[in-house]
């Protein structure tokens, strides 16, 4: 079904780290009649790149864990467990990004990246697209402190092996939407056991 829409209006509301837009459009609905106005709330959205970092000959995943302001309502630990991600660079290209953000928050330089899958992670609300990668790297003992001091990032790097990985998934350990994305398709793609 090929999607029709028209724009009635889009005006800006909020421009800070990220932006708001307020969106008044109508659609085509199934039947080919119109809807009414609809005016809604759309996060500017960010232009993501992530990368799901993996040695495949030592058998272990790289995973990062740093504060996210969104978890404040919940009774959830604040650091989450994630895989790399950042925001698309204006002018840089998604496999760029992938392999920047690699460095600045693990440490890990990518040897071979794999794209997995394009997606809108909230639609409903967001103009936000990710790309998701995954990119081989090699694996380190021990644990890093990395991230931007320019962006108050303060992350905690650790490898771990792919059953810890499944065990964690399991245990539901990680509840950031985009790692369990990736870690799923790995599980399914790559590491089928």
């Amino acid at each position: 079904m090929s999607s029709k829409f028209k724009i009635i209006n889009k005006k800006n509301i909020h421009k800070g780290f990220f932006e708001m837009n307020e969106v008044t459009l109508k659609y085509k609905k199934i039947d080919g009649s119109w809807t009414n106005n609809i005016k809604r709330e759309l996060f500017g959205g960010a232009q993501v790149s992530a990368v799901l970092p993996y040695d495949p000959i030592k058998k272990e995943i790289v995973l990062i864990q740093q504060f996210r302001p969104g978890t404040i309502s919940k009774n959830f630990n604040n650091f989450l467990y994630e895989i790399v991600a950042g925001i698309i660079d204006k002018g840089e290209s998604a496999e760029t990004t992938a392999r920047r953000e690699c460095i600045e928050e693990t440490g890990c330089e990518i040897k071979n990246i794999l794209p997995i899958q394009g997606y809108f992670p909230a639609p409903g609300s967001s103009e936000s697209f990710y790309h998701l990668f995954l990119g081989e790297i090699e694996a380190f003992e021990g644990s890093r402190s990395m991230g931007l001091e320019s962006e108050n990032e303060d992350i905690l790097v650790k490898c771990y092996n792919f059953s810890k990985v499944k065990q964690m998934l399991q245990n539901k350990e990680i509840v950031n939407g985009i790692t369990l994305i990736a870690l799923q398709w790995f599980f399914l793609n790559i590491c089928k056991y």
